[in-house]
């Protein structure tokens, strides 16, 4: 007989680990017990010695499927008297394991939710060992029931029973309850809750009606609307002020995604998973779905129902697809409080379906897509938060603060980064006063600490503020050599890099306008070696709003005086007036960047002539690129200290296809053939010079599906592989990651 004490470190806690290592210990006749703790879960086991090294061996590859083990370490003990196995209670000691995040409905309960035979039958709330709420009710570790938000519910004897039954798979499932011990649901028409049995089926009629319902879910509440239902659709719109930003919509099953949607066997894997993202996919036509959903795109943010109120409420709506946008007031944070969605969603909601569980950490739905069968996300949320992401050095202590838009915050810890969820964009008040209450909770939450904030060298940017007025050292970080870091480092990659950042604007060291940039690099510093010809943004701010500006600011670079021949749709004495600040450049910034190109080229084919979300114009451009389409046009390089990409020959190519009435979709295609092919030669380039055959990809520009298909594809040729952000967002979500690491060097 031998014994053994065993300490497994990860995401072990609230994922059904303890009655993993119950049911294990017990089936090999092993006594022992296992508790949660601040340093993960301990387990100590006794027996035959053959079966306590079986127990050693099973214990990783058998783990429940959502745990993730970071490390197990393996003592000997001393054999005791104590017979049987047994789950003990938790100890709070120094932090070391990790919160998990949220986890979308299982099969099992929501198969008993249909279930009549079933005690929980048409329990919206139900959950179990397997699913339900985790990091947007803890309120500290180790993670129990009491540290919860649960802890207001007391459980009744047969959740109690199950609660304590290891064969059950409720065993220790913190946030249980049932109908008559949980979370109640009720509806809220005009003010006053409705009486009803079935409040969902309130809710559902409404929907059916055409109104729009708030539904409060997970990390936050909903805007619900029938997604088949155009004017429904666009009283949204209205109602939200949202005039042209795509809206994410929940479908009822897989089946009804695959009728309005073409997906592969990776993004069905996506969509069923724990996480249960906003996936984007490409739209099937024809389709049901209001064209106002998503106007100009090719694509849907679709989602599948991840938890019982979600599940049921499809189940009872005559549309198998409902919108499912964020219920927040414009460009503030996700409304998660009962209280204030009544007061600032009524404007917005014709009722609300709630439930008095409290979300103590608000939470966005996180959205990503498939390329090349890899995730690109576009905001790290829920199901993926509070998650770590390894950093390849110390990071202890070091807050990054994010930049303005997509906002995240990031706190490190050892070698661990923690970023937060998807905040938002802070030049909104309200956002940016929820910002530090959230960066004190997580930082209790991981056992973390504040000695030193980093944050984006823009002057004018929110964060900069409040990272300024933080009594603790202060480390300034370059916009574009945080998104390269952010890629470079969340793959484990160190030491002397080449990098392509392509986004926007950034602030630059000397005061420019950045936003194209090839760079080596490696955490302490980097080198620009490559850009585009800067070009100007006449009226600075107001060129991204107005495209037409960019695009004009493009064709007299190319073309000189000679842009008579281009309507967008100014007035003579307009258009007269944008030049004059283009050639004096008065209030017209000279800036290098994709984002603006994009922008230019997408206004010149009057494919996006007003930005009304970020992103749009390059967003609608990408979408009306025809695929078949192979060709490119001219581009030079000049060549001093730094490659320079020349585009005015490509925009003189383009000014010709479009005198000779060139398909809109060919033009689009043929940009992003020659954007490719000069971000490879320019790639090729600096990596001849420098010998690195890595090129780390960064920034905003690189949510475009085209860009990272063709240059993975046309780089490879070369002989060089092509590194994305690892399940970060290469947009400015992911700059607080970067940040941590950066001024962990400084």
């Amino acid at each position: 007989m031998k014994a053994r004490k065993i300490r497994v470190k990860g995401i072990v806690q609230g994922v059904g680990f303890r009655p993993f290592v119950y049911r294990l210990a017990v089936s090999l006749g092993l006594s022992g017990s296992v508790k949660n703790s601040g340093k993960g879960v301990e387990i100590t086991v006794q027996g035959d010695d053959a079966n306590v090294d079986d127990f050693v061996e099973r214990l990783v590859p058998e783990a429940p499927p959502v745990a993730s083990i970071e490390e197990v370490v393996v003592h000997e003990a001393r054999v005791s008297s104590a017979r049987g196995f047994r789950v003990v209670t938790s100890s709070a000691t120094e932090l070391e394991t990790l919160p998990p995040p949220d986890l979308a409905i299982c099969p099992e309960c929501a198969s008993e939710l249909l279930d009549p035979n079933d005690r929980r039958f048409q329990y919206p709330l139900t959950n179990c060992m397997n699913c339900g709420p985790r990091f947007s009710i803890i309120r500290s570790l180790p993670y129990d029931r009491s540290r919860t938000t649960m802890n207001v519910f007391k459980l009744c004897k047969r959740c109690a029973s199950e609660y304590r039954d290891p064969s059950n798979r409720r065993f220790r499932a913190e946030p249980i309850s049932c109908p008559t011990c949980g979370p109640e649901v009720w509806y809220l028409r005009h003010g006053k809750i409705v009486r009803t049995d079935d409040p969902l089926a309130e809710a559902a009629r409404d929907l059916d009606a055409g109104n729009t319902v708030a539904v409060k879910g997970i990390g936050g509440f909903h805007l619900a609307a029938d997604a088949t239902n155009e004017a429904a659709v666009s009283r949204l719109r209205h109602i939200k002020r949202r005039h042209h930003k795509p809206f994410a919509m929940m479908a009822r099953d897989l089946t009804h995604v695959r009728s309005i949607a073409i997906l592969n066997s990776e993004e069905e894997k996506w969509l069923k998973s724990g996480a249960s993202p906003i996936l984007l996919l490409k739209k099937r036509c024809p389709n049901p779905i209001a064209p106002d959903v998503a106007p100009g795109l090719d694509t849907f943010g679709v989602m599948l129902p991840y938890t019982g109120i979600h599940l049921m409420l499809l189940a009872r709506t005559s549309s198998p697809f409902l919108v499912m946008t964020s219920g927040n007031p414009k460009d503030e944070v996700i409304v998660h409080d009962n209280d204030v969605a009544i007061e600032s969603l009524s404007e917005m909601a014709d009722s609300f379906l709630m439930h008095n569980r409290s979300i103590l950490n608000f939470e966005d739905d996180s959205v990503m897509k498939v390329v090349n069968d890899a995730p690109v996300m576009f905001r790290r949320s829920r199901g993926f938060v509070p998650v770590p992401i390894r950093s390849p050095v110390r990071v202890d202590g070091i807050l990054g603060l994010g930049a303005d838009l997509k906002n995240t915050f990031a706190i490190g810890k050892l070698d661990k980064v923690f970023v937060s969820q998807h905040i938002g964009d802070v030049d909104s008040e309200i956002t940016l006063s929820s910002v530090v209450p959230a960066v004190e909770r997580l930082t209790k939450l991981v056992g973390a600490r504040c000695d030193k904030v980093a944050y984006d060298m823009h002057p004018g940017y929110r964060s900069t503020e409040l990272a300024e007025s933080m009594r603790i050292p202060h480390v300034q970080v370059q916009h574009h050599h945080a998104h390269l870091v952010s890629s470079a480092a969340s793959n484990g990659m160190t030491g002397d890099m080449l990098g392509l950042a392509c986004d926007g604007t950034g602030f630059s060291p000397d005061g420019q306008i950045w936003g194209f940039e090839l760079m080596t690099f490696n955490f302490e510093g980097f080198e620009r070696v490559g850009s585009i010809l800067p070009f100007r943004l006449p009226g600075s701010e107001a060129a991204i709003l107005d495209p037409r500006r960019c695009a004009l600011s493009l064709l007299h670079a190319a073309l000189g005086d000679d842009t008579d021949g281009f309507d967008l749709g100014y007035s003579s004495e307009e258009q007269a007036f944008i030049l004059q600040m283009i050639q004096s450049g008065i209030n017209s910034p000279l800036a290098s960047s994709c984002g603006r190109l994009f922008d230019a080229v997408s206004a010149l084919l009057g494919i996006c002539d007003t930005t009304t979300y970020e992103g749009q114009p390059a967003i609608e451009l990408e979408a009306s690129a025809m695929s078949e389409v192979e060709g490119s046009y001219p581009y030079e390089f000049t060549s001093s200290d730094k490659v320079i990409l020349d585009h005015r020959p490509m925009t003189r190519a383009i000014a010709e296809d479009l005198k000779s009435c060139e398909p809109k979709g060919k033009i689009a295609a043929k940009f992003h053939n020659t954007m490719v092919r000069a971000m490879t030669e320019m790639i090729a380039i600096a990596a001849e010079s420098s010998g690195i055959k890595k090129v780390v990809l960064g920034g905003g520009s690189f949510c475009n599906s085209l860009l990272v298909r063709g240059l993975a594809e046309t780089v490879g040729k070369q002989g060089i592989d092509a590194v994305m952000p690892k399940l970060l967002p290469p947009n400015d979500g992911g700059i607080s990651y970067g940040q941590v690491v950066i001024a962990s060097t400084r």
